[in-house]
């Protein structure tokens, strides 16, 4: 299943070699007796889950130099993050083999709007009011519906208590990061914050930041075209602003929250070809507000929901500038969601703990690739239980989901029927095996079903118009996850984990005129597919060090009817590998920290043999506090390896050129101040 690494002899010894580097470092996940909540909707303690889970914690977050939420998903091999590249605004995440619009973030529990393709902002929000991030793996459709097929990501926030008493406590936290590239002498800014208030039962907090990278310009000279002026990098603008009022008592809790988010950003495709110069400029705005609760009738029992509402804004232009092919195209759209959830706990007794959830979710999306506005409802009814047998060494999460979505604008009606089951044993409190089963599934979105697509700006098979299928079937998936933990004498652990994934009624555009002009294509369910494959940690942590080092394999290939066979799908990353270590230097008392990744080479394009380079990347921080650790200075330094990678793409491109990288290393000086009454 995990399959070998078919690289040269060059790469395995420097792969060893980072593995001896990093000896048997990722940072263990200490947060054990940590409670999570929304993750699974049940109060549990994350060591006793049931499902696979992954943690970024606190600690580590800061201790990786991550900005954002993307920055710090980039240190689980599990997880393939892109668009924080210089030539793709779009932000993505992979997991399992499914990508955008197959993995649901949530901020506490509410999803969290994303664009038309299903991509987050994830490289807008801020790590700065984040206790730590709980990444599931596998579908978990029963729980959070459509679009949970790969897994699910959920963004931890922190909850400051309250002061208990008249007096009110304020805190506030600043980072503010500046960076240098020497090589091409550019800089870019980061300013993020925190800000607290509360008293005895009222509270208020706020989480913001800004981004600022001015982007590189730069001339060059083509015979037909002239002089074309193009960015190096990309221009980018990212605001990101989260605003949390909360009254707690001894009935439980109520909050009010807004949300704002605004993503400016201009780049070029390329500088040569008939799209010369060829320009884009990316504006999106994301709005949400919404109420969240908990009301206890007791030990056993309680109820707790949301209802929030949220706005996305998109305008994409393109400017070309290729002669006769020289063109500006701009596309509008937005869309409003609302959607409401409430859920019912009951510890019935020391053997069952259930739950039971009632959710309603209606979308809407307009454009100028739209006649009209268009609508969804899904409504859905869903229940858990968590069975513990055996002095708790043995759990089972039975579980079911009824989908139903009335007919709307004649879409038709919609029913699905979802079940899923989970199982934990642990024979010794080292040792834990974990298994589960999930049916997932993923409905049309609006996009796929109303969208008219006019990608008119390039000649041949670029010259076409997309059209939306409001007949399309609801993908849907069969998961199988499997997971050994082994804990050895509280100095090492180590998790071992495989799936698969069945999809069937797969969605995908597909030509159905190919001689037209412009050619016609449609979104239709193209059968089947399938993804395999599995992940490896091992994690250490001892007095000065903490490490850990990860890898993954991933398979996704799809069934082609007209050869009968299946084909390897594009943009999975097959190989992964990350790494990381923190040691705490002695006398100084400061500390460094080590950061790795390596990609495998993707396949640009299924059906063909186009290959993209693989990727590296080498970061360090080395950081030191201050006034009783409220202040923290650090430097930092990216892409210490100055780009070198192991294989180009098959177009020779290297990973600076494909990924848009800059040439040298970045040196980051920031520091972190934490000021409290």
């Amino acid at each position: 299943m995990f399959g070998f690494i078919d690289v040269e002899n060059r790469f395995v010894v420097s792969l060893l070699s980072f593995s001896v580097i990093f000896s048997l470092p990722v940072f263990s996940d200490t947060d054990d007796a940590v409670i999570e909540v929304s993750a699974q909707k049940l109060e549990q303690e994350i060591s006793e889950s049931v499902e696979q889970k992954s943690v970024i914690g606190e600690e580590q977050i800061q201790k990786s130099g991550a900005k954002t939420v993307g920055d710090a998903l980039k240190t689980l091999p599990e997880i393939t993050v892109s668009g924080a590249t210089a030539g793709n605004a779009n932000e993505s995440v992979s997991m399992q083999g499914l990508g955008n619009g197959y993995v649901k973030i949530m901020i506490d529990g509410v999803a969290v709007s994303s664009d038309f393709d299903g991509s987050t902002p994830i490289f807008q929000i801020p790590v700065e009011n984040i206790e730590r991030i709980e990444v599931t793996k596998g579908a978990d459709s029963v729980l959070y519906g459509s679009d949970a097929m790969g897994g699910t990501i959920n963004i931890i926030t922190k909850k400051n208590a309250e002061s208990g008493e008249e007096k009110i406590k304020l805190s506030a936290n600043l980072t503010e990061e500046i960076g240098f590239s020497p090589s091409i002498a550019n800089w870019k800014n980061y300013t993020a914050g925190t800000f607290f208030a509360g008293g005895k039962n009222l509270s208020n907090s706020l989480a913001a930041c800004l981004n600022y990278v001015p982007g590189k310009e730069k001339t060059t000279f083509d015979a037909l075209a002239g002089n074309i002026t193009y960015f190096e990098n990309t221009q980018k603008i990212l605001g990101f602003a989260r605003d949390t009022l909360s009254y707690k008592d001894e009935w439980g809790n109520l909050s009010l929250y807004g949300l704002y988010a605004d993503s400016d950003q201009k780049s070029n495709f390329t500088k040569t070809g008939y799209d010369k110069g060829a320009e884009m400029e990316y504006r999106s705005l994301r709005g949400e507000g919404g109420l969240t609760g908990k009301y206890i009738f007791g030990d056993d029992f309680y109820v707790d929901g949301f209802s929030a509402g949220k706005f996305y804004y998109m305008d994409t232009t393109y400017n070309v500038k290729a002669g006769a092919y020289s063109s500006s195209t701009s596309t509008e759209s937005n869309s409003f969601d609302w959607e409401s959830d409430l859920r019912a706990h009951w510890k019935l007794n020391d053997v069952n703990d259930a739950v039971l959830c009632l959710n309603a979710d209606l979308e809407s999306i307009n454009g100028s690739s739209f006649d009209e506005r268009k609508y969804a409802l899904e409504t859905a009814f869903f229940a858990q239980d968590t069975i513990s047998l055996f002095d708790e060494k043995l759990s089972l999460v039975p579980g079911f989901r009824l989908d139903y979505s009335p007919e709307v604008q004649g879409s038709g009606v919609s029913f699905m029927a979802t079940p899923k089951l989970a199982l934990k044993y642990t024979p010794t409190e080292y040792t834990a095996f974990r298994l589960s089963y999930g049916m997932g599934y993923k409905m049309p979105s609006l996009k796929e079903k109303y969208w008219i697509f006019r990608h008119s700006y390039a000649p041949g098979a670029g010259n076409f118009i997309l059209y939306g299928n409001p007949d399309l079937k609801s993908e849907k998936s069969h998961s199988f996850n499997a997971e050994i933990e082994k804990n050895v004498a509280n100095y090492f652990k180590v998790n071992l984990g495989g799936y698969f994934n069945y999809i069937i009624d797969l969605i995908d555009s597909v030509v159905t005129d190919a001689s037209s002009s412009p050619q016609i294509r449609e979104y239709q369910n193209v059968d089947k597919a399938l993804t395999y494959g599995g992940e490896f940690s091992l994690t250490t942590e001892l007095d000065r060090f903490k490490g850990r080092i990860g890898y993954a394999y991933t398979q996704a290939k799809s069934f082609d009817e007209s050869s009968d066979d299946w084909q390897e799908l594009a943009l999975r990353v097959r190989y992964r590998l990350t790494a990381s270590a923190e040691y705490l230097i002695p006398v100084l008392e400061s500390a460094i920290s080590l950061n790795a990744q390596w990609n495998s080479k993707q396949l640009v394009s299924t059906g063909t043999e186009y290959y993209s380079p693989d990727y590296l990347m080498l970061n360090a921080t080395l950081s030191k506090k201050f006034w009783d650790e409220k202040l923290e200075l650090y430097l930092g330094a990216d892409n210490i390896l100055n780009n070198m990678h192991f294989k180009k793409g098959t177009n020779g491109e290297s990973q600076k050129s494909y990924y848009g990288l800059e040439e040298g290393v970045t040196l980051r000086l920031g520091g972190k101040l934490r000021i409290e009454n």
